[in-house]
């Protein structure tokens, strides 16, 4: 029995990951468009390019650095 409870929270754990993620590339999408793309045009330029890429790799290391301290104040608390 505990090995079945143990796959149903693993596979609970792979959802919410899952779910996680994508709502970060929902967010990433729609901040760092709005911030680096202000008159959408049929190609992006160099610059909205570079935008993107600085904007989307800012966003998700602060999503891991929260994600991190949250994940170590479970453990802390012992909820994880």
């Amino acid at each position: 029995m505990a090995d079945k409870k143990e796959v149903l929270m693993e596979e609970i754990q792979k959802e919410l990951a899952l779910q996680n993620f994508q709502d970060l590339l929902m967010k990433v999408n729609s901040k760092c468009f709005a911030k680096c793309v202000p008159k959408p045009g049929l190609k992006l330029d160099n610059s909205e390019q570079t935008c993107l890429t600085r904007c989307t790799d800012l966003y998700i290391q602060t999503w891991n650095v929260v994600s991190d301290a949250y994940l170590r104040r479970l453990k802390k608390m012992g909820g994880a």
